[in-house]
């Protein structure tokens, strides 16, 4: 229920953090994204378009629209969902396994195997702040969802060999991905996102995409978007936000926090926090560091037996083999047959009976207080009757955290019904369960522990991943409606401890992911009741994962994309105007070429563009196409390098023709490889005075407004080189529009280019000059915005037609960030800016 209250103000309690040990935060929030391409595809004859009816005129609309692309569409009726469809469709009795399972076998026979998979998540708003409202229902159709995935798993895989095939799940949360700050919308099905991401990482031949639309847009518009998403060539977005506004995708920004430092915070000795998980593992850690750093109360909630005792052979053994024995020998002395079964239980009882007992000591030797209940987080009933006591005695519970967890790691097509709730319940079923036992009108803080296997997925975790992402949406929801509450949805990164085995560890290495490690972590918990973060209800503290794999298993492919391209969508562009028209700038028109590339291929990155040449540029004066195609040719694919033919065209309506504008062979190379930069140093001359370099746009050298003014500084000008300090102008994401800087920055590569057109104007009477091709580029590393930069051009020919150079992008050390060779302009001496 949303509180119709002044947000109160605490008495805040101030205390020094720890050292962070290298732990990373990271700010959540949503990142423009442009409207997108679309990729040219059809399903074979021999496989359908299945979609899940929503009980709406979505499902009718979608059907219609997919038939137009020529599919063979077929709809799957839900159990619990009204309006079943009756175009060649399938109803479910129930969503167990069982019959989902029977319900795709009957698909496939009947009308063919799947190719495209398109679930129409309805959407649900709760009455009178009842957030359960929907809540059986919601998480039964989740579980559907998550059945389906695994049933067809087969079909998807095998077609996605040699065709696009597709997996996506559409909610009506908010448009915003569940940062809407709405306070009545139903947040089940904001799940789904981690299942989908999850599948993008184990399915790498398959096309994944969670969409989030703005409910109130009318049918025919969220169909539209439906359709656009589904032909989008980028891989590397795998869940994208949709509203009035346009387009966004869940973003996490990297902070930098202070050590050391004084924060200040409601918490005090006197907060009480109920706490699920919290007395053995990582929460445990972290719970010991808040007992440090405030001296407060903590209820300790665990299945373990509390009263079990140590037998006095275990008490001073911490070897895990040899206690094993110990304790077979003990049963031997006592008359009993060791079994593996009862063995592993003892064994288990006093691991967890050391590890609750030393949580508790430690908490009690860092001025805390705590006492522990045994129960089990997802029934209310054997939580709530045990807290009486303990609040009568040290009053109200001021806060929760919600660390409990549990595992079930396998790929998508090996879990189970049971697997899911298992998983599940301990997460959602947890956190009703510990709101159940407080008043969440009067509750100081809620901190519940989430996973980046939600934010980006994880081979394996998909049901893990679906119960995070819930509690990173019901973190949202609940700050919304109870904005007393201090609110955070912590998305841990992999930790050093915990549930992640030594065998993960070492693939976590081998992928790049930074550990949390078990000083840094619980020291960033701490932090985080900085009263600073309470209009944060969601954070990521801890490394990265990995956010897409390609597959490069297939036969050599050529992909077709379409792009409709307008002035009004490419804001940049009124920063390169010549002669009273913006023109694309070369640059840019590359910067199309090898995103695109990066985004059919998202763990791969450009790294050589070899033989760029414009054919015909593309100037807005009024007359220009609106459609253009992109042509990926693929000449070699494998797991370290990719290379692709690229090649922007047009067609006209009334032309028998296509106009050629832009081509280049552009090399990827997978991320997992390093590359090493060389290092480079100029020679200067000793014969210039360097100058102010922002005069050149001032005085008519150059024609190029503010996102493409990046020359501060002549340092050097002779009629061999010409070397520039520069620094690319921040443009804002929206502002670059379908031409986002991502392994080229297109804007600090036009730099280089400048400083070839006034070297020409100098040593050719004045004479202007327009890129006309490269030899190749090769790149090191992605040029930054704002960073301090130097551009050592070396002329390597020079006549009344053209200009030859190699230019080279260094830093103050030394380090090549971009080498071009043989960049050529024009000279013009009648050419006019």
């Amino acid at each position: 229920m949303k509180e119709d209250v002044t947000v109160k103000t605490y008495p805040k309690n101030s205390t020094r953090t720890s050292s962070f040990h290298g732990v990373e935060r990271n700010e959540i929030g949503l990142k423009y994204l442009p409207k997108p391409d679309y990729l040219e595809f059809t399903l074979p004859d021999t496989h359908v378009a299945l979609i899940t009816n929503d009980g709406s005129e979505l499902t009718q609309q979608v059907i219609l629209a997919l038939e137009k692309e020529g599919n063979k569409v077929v709809v799957l009726n839900l159990h619990q969902v009204k309006n079943p469809s009756q175009h060649n469709s399938v109803t479910l009795s129930s969503n167990t396994d069982e019959a989902i399972k029977a319900a795709i076998e009957t698909i496939q026979q009947q009308y063919g195997a799947i190719g495209t998979f398109i679930h129409l998540h309805p959407h649900f708003e709760f009455q009178n702040g009842n957030f359960t409202q929907h809540f059986a229902v919601e998480r039964d159709l989740v579980k559907a969802i998550f059945l389906i995935a695994k049933h067809i798993q087969p079909s998807l895989n095998e077609l996605g060999k040699t065709n696009r095939a597709s997996f996506l799940s559409i909610t009506r949360l908010d448009g915003q991905s569940g940062l809407g700050k709405r306070g009545n919308t139903s947040i089940i099905g904001g799940g789904l996102n981690g299942l989908v991401k999850c599948l993008n990482l184990e399915w790498s031949q398959v096309y994944c995409r969670a969409v989030d639309i703005q409910p109130e847009l009318n049918t025919k518009t969220i169909t539209e978007h439906i359709i656009s998403e589904l032909h989008d060539p980028n891989t590397s977005v795998v869940e994208a936000a949709v509203n009035e506004n346009g387009r966004a995708m869940l973003n996490a920004e990297k902070v930098t926090v202070q050590e050391h430092q004084k924060i200040e915070t409601t918490v005090n000795e006197d907060s009480v926090f109920l706490v699920s998980g919290g007395a053995r593992g990582v929460t445990a850690n972290c719970v010991i560091e808040m007992a440090k750093a405030f001296q407060a109360k903590f209820i300790l909630l665990g299945r373990s037996n509390f009263d079990f005792e140590i037998p006095e052979y275990a008490q001073n053994e911490s070897d895990d083999g040899t206690l094993k024995r110990l304790i077979m020998t003990d049963m031997k002395n006592k008359g009993l047959k060791p079994n593996l079964a009862e063995v592993k239980k003892i064994f288990n009882n006093i691991i967890a009976k050391k590890e609750i007992d030393a949580t508790i000591q430690a908490i009690q030797e860092n001025g805390g207080k705590a006492v522990y209940i045994k129960g089990d987080v997802t029934d209310v009933t054997t939580v709530k009757p045990q807290l009486l006591a303990i609040t009568k005695r040290w009053g109200a519970i001021t806060g929760v955290i919600h660390g409990a967890g549990r595992l079930a790691d396998k790929y998508i097509q090996d879990k189970t019904e049971q697997d899911f709730l298992n998983v599940l319940t301990v997460k959602l079923d947890g956190l009703l369960t510990l709101l159940q036992c407080v008043n969440i009108h009067k509750l100081d803080h809620l901190i519940l522990f989430s996973s980046v296997a939600g934010f980006y997925g994880n081979v394996g975790q998909t049901d893990y991943a679906i119960a995070n992402e819930i509690l990173s949406k019901a973190a949202h929801l609940f700050r919304t409606n109870h904005p007393n509450t201090q609110v955070s949805a912590i998305n841990w990164g992999a930790w050093d401890a915990g549930m992640v085995s030594d065998a993960l560890k070492k693939k976590f290495e081998e992928m790049g992911v930074v550990l949390v490690n078990s000083q840094g972590g619980p020291a960033m918990m701490v932090n985080e009741m900085n009263v600073q973060y309470a209009n944060q209800p969601q954070v990521i503290i801890g490394g990265t994962l990995p956010a897409g794999i390609s597959y490069t298993d297939g036969s050599l492919e050529t992909h077709r994309i379409r792009r409709n391209m307008t002035l009004a969508e490419n804001p940049f562009l009124m920063h390169h105007v010549i002669q009273g028209n913006a023109v694309l700038p070369v640059v840019n028109a590359v910067g199309w070429m090898t995103n695109t590339c990066e985004q059919v291929f998202p763990d791969f990155r450009v790294h050589l563009v070899k033989d760029a040449k414009l054919f015909k540029g593309i100037v807005f004066d009024g007359t220009e196409p609106t459609d253009y195609i992109i042509e990926l040719k693929e000449i070699q694919k494998d797991t370290d390098t990719i290379v692709l033919e690229t090649t922007i065209l047009s067609q006209a309506a009334n032309a028998k023709l296509p106009t050629y504008h832009y081509k280049a062979q552009v090399t990827l190379v997978a991320k997992k490889n390093k590359l090493e930069a060389p290092k480079f140093q100029p020679s200067l001359s000793n014969t210039y005075t360097p100058t102010d370099g922002a005069v050149l746009y001032e005085n008519g050298a150059l024609f190029h407004d503010q996102y493409f003014q990046g020359i501060e500084q002549i340092i050097d000008w002779t009629e061999q080189q010409i070397i520039l300090k520069c620094k690319a102008p921040q443009v804002p994401a929206k502002d670059q529009g379908q031409f986002p800087v991502i392994g080229v920055n297109t804007f600090f590569a036009d730099i280089q280019y400048q400083g070839m057109v006034i070297w020409v104007q100098r040593y050719n009477n004045n004479a202007k000059s327009l890129p006309l091709s490269t030899e190749s580029a090769t790149v090191y590393k992605t040029v930054p915005f704002g960073k301090e930069l130097f551009v050592h051009i070396e002329i390597v020919e020079s006549n009344e037609f053209k200009m030859v150079a190699n230019c080279t992008t260094y830093d103050d050390e030394g380090n090549v960030y971009l080498f071009t060779k043989n960049a050529a302009v024009t000279v013009s001496k009648e050419l006019e800016w």
